[in-house]
């Protein structure tokens, strides 16, 4: 009997160095959680929401109109309809001129992130990466052999200060970031947004240190009562800085639609790395009809409404009984609220008691580049249905007022 071939140990020898630096896990993005638990943990949006009939009105649209070519191919930068809506409404948002060659459509931000890597990065080389961060994109960073700086923050967002002081070390060596990045805006897990000043010197930093800024603004349209400060694209002219986005926030994860804005020659290069024929040609219409139609931004408008009651419902619980335990920053939008322990209290600690009380929350060291945590917790309230807010907050308060028992009792 002839043995099998695809056996773990020649499957370690037949696959690709990137293969082999990530191993055999698989990586899954935020899913909704199953069976009777109320779940902070994903980043995903609110399920009443979600915008159905939107979408059919624009479906019947693109059908009665536009059939032949939302059938057919369109070429790997994506289908030129949505192209081209989304270099209108960008210009328009950034403040600045942004065309339609500038703009590559793709299957959601995480792909968009990963064809800039490839385009990119080789072993060895350096990317400075804001810490915490979202695990996801670290991850594909990592996948390309890069080695990840962090780059701590505070309550404001990524210290400048740091990010200057490793950009000398690294030119004191001979050596360069490739990139940097950041999520400026909402950040996951922090929750902040980095401020106009900051913004400004981390765009003067990457022209003084020859380098650019990968900008991953998933959530930048969805801030509560203010408008966030100008894009670091936009504060670099659409020069120094490459912003990736996504639809997936702001309409619907499982349309698996995403874009990237960015010079135009990189941009080029980009889409010429890519063998896929590029995104639904189908999809891109229907959404370039959403966007056309003025029925997405009503749509983000409403979003912004409903997080924000999410978020002043966690916050009153919170108050009620989470108040003794913790402390937080309030975001000025997306979907997340960072909670820092008090002393003598462990995050994991605090997660397993949640846990044991069906309560689900994020914490750890995935969120940080160089594995070390600190002492708080991502609790994501966009998913979560608003009548199990309350009840969620409160065993929350029992997992942390059981763990702060058992801690002064040592």
């Amino acid at each position: 009997m002839t043995e099998p071939y695809w056996t773990p140990e020649h499957l370690e020898e037949v696959v690709s160095a990137r293969a082999r630096i990530l191993g055999p896990a698989v990586w899954a993005a935020a899913a909704p959680d199953r069976g009777p638990v109320i779940s902070f943990s994903g980043g995903l949006p609110d399920i009443p929401s979600l915008p159905g009939e939107l979408l059919v009105r624009a479906t019947k649209w693109v059908v009665e109109n536009d059939e032949k070519e939302a059938l057919e191919y369109n070429g790997t930068f994506g289908p030129r309809p949505l192209r081209e809506a989304i270099a209108e409404r960008s210009s328009a948002i950034e403040g600045i001129p942004v065309s339609v060659d500038q703009v590559m459509v793709v299957s959601g931000s995480a792909h968009g992130i990963g064809v800039m890597c490839e385009t990119l990065l080789d072993p060895g080389d350096v990317v400075l990466v804001e810490s915490p961060n979202f695990p996801g994109s670290m991850r594909t960073i990592r996948s390309f052999g890069a080695v990840q700086i962090p780059v701590a923050m505070d309550e404001l967002g990524m210290r400048v200060d740091l990010l200057e002081e490793e950009m000398k070390k690294l030119a004191d060596q001979g050596k360069r970031a490739k990139f940097l990045y950041c999520i400026p805006t909402h950040q996951n897990p922090a929750g902040c947004t980095l401020p106009m000043d900051r913004r400004e010197r981390i765009v003067e930093l990457a022209r003084e240190y020859n380098t650019f800024v990968l900008e991953d603004d998933a959530y930048g349209e969805l801030w509560f009562e203010k408008t966030p400060p100008p894009s670091l694209f936009a504060l670099s002219g659409g020069d120094h800085a490459v912003k990736i986005s996504s639809f997936s926030k702001i309409l619907a994860t499982g349309l698996r639609l995403g874009w990237t804005m960015g010079p135009v020659s990189l941009t080029a290069r980009m889409a010429a790395l890519r063998y896929d024929m590029g995104s639904s040609s189908f999809l891109g219409r229907v959404v370039a009809r959403a966007m056309r139609s003025g029925e997405l931004d009503d749509h983000i408008r409403e979003l912004r409404r409903i997080y924000l009651r999410k978020l002043e419902r966690v916050e009153d619980g919170i108050r009620r009984y989470c108040a003794d335990y913790c402390t937080y920053t309030r975001p000025d939008g997306g979907f997340f609220l960072w909670l820092m322990l008090r002393p003598g209290m462990n995050s994991r600690d605090v997660q397993m008691a949640a846990n044991a009380r069906n309560v689900i929350i994020g914490q750890g060291p995935q969120f940080f580049a160089d594995g070390v945590s600190t002492n708080h917790l991502r609790l994501a309230f966009s998913y979560v249905a608003m009548e199990d807010i309350e009840e969620g907050m409160h065993r929350l308060g029992e997992a942390m007022a059981e763990v702060a028992a058992k801690g002064a009792g040592k």
